[in-house]
C-alpha cells in the first residue's frame, strides 16, 4: 500500500515566500514612484496656476493705476512696486483730468525680506510726490495682506517713457523641488506721472 504524502515541503514554502516578497516589493516600489511623480506634477501645476493668477491680478492693479514706482529698499525696507491711483489726473482714458469722487490711493506689492511670501496693501495717500512708503514686517506682513506663498524673488521695472509707458513684472516661485519663473510687461492705459 502506498502512502500519500501530499502537501508542501519546507523548501517549497521558502521559495513561495521569496517569490511573493519579490512581487510585493516590486508593487510597492512601482506605487511609490507613481506617487512621487504625481506629487511633482501636482506641485508644478500648483505653481503655474498660482503664478498666472498672481500675474493677472498684478496686471489689473498696474493698469488701473496712473503712476507706478519701484520701492527703494533702503527707504521701504523691502523690494517691490507702488501703484498710485490718482483721480483727476489727466490720462490717456481721461485727458481732461476731470475730478472723480474717489480718493487717491496707493497699492504696495512687495516680497518679504526672507522671500517665500508676496504681500499687497492698499492705502489712502495725500500726495504721491512726497509719499515715503515704509513696510513694517511686524504690522504689514500679515495673513490679510498675503497674496502669494511660494514666491522666492519679485521684481518690477518701470519704463516711464511717453511713447511706451509700461511696467515689467517678474517673479520666481518654488514649491517642494519644483521651480517656476514668470514675467510679463504691462502697457499702461494711464500715463505715468
Amino acid at each position: 500500500m502506498r502512502k500519500d504524502h501530499s502537501g508542501i515541503t519546507f523548501v517549497e514554502l521558502i521559495i513561495a515566500i521569496a517569490i511573493s516578497t519579490i512581487i510585493f516589493g516590486a508593487a510597492i516600489l512601482f506605487l511609490g514612484m507613481a506617487h512621487k511623480n504625481y506629487n511633482h506634477a501636482s506641485a508644478q501645476i500648483d505653481l503655474q496656476s498660482e503664478s498666472q493668477i498672481l500675474m493677472e491680478q498684478i496686471g489689473m492693479w498696474v493698469m488701473e493705476g496712473n503712476r507706478v514706482e519701484k520701492l527703494d529698499p533702503s527707504v521701504s525696507g523691502v523690494e517691490g512696486i507702488v501703484i498710485y491711483k490718482i483721480p483727476g489726473t489727466p490720462s490717456i482714458t481721461n485727458p481732461a483730468g476731470a475730478a472723480a469722487p474717489e480718493a487717491a490711493s496707493k497699492r504696495v506689492i512687495w516680497i518679504s525680506a526672507g522671500g517665500k511670501k508676496l504681500y499687497t496693501k492698499k492705502m489712502a495717500v495725500a500726495d504721491p510726490k512726497t509719499d515715503t512708503t515704509v513696510i513694517s514686517a511686524a504690522t504689514d506682513e500679515v495673513q490679510e495682506h498675503l497674496i502669494g506663498e511660494y514666491v522666492t524673488a519679485f521684481a518690477g521695472t518701470v519704463n516711464a517713457s511717453a511713447e511706451k509707458a509700461s511696467v515689467s513684472v517678474s517673479f520666481d516661485m518654488q514649491y517642494l523641488e519644483q521651480k517656476y519663473t514668470i514675467q510679463n510687461e504691462f502697457k499702461l492705459r494711464n500715463v505715468l506721472r
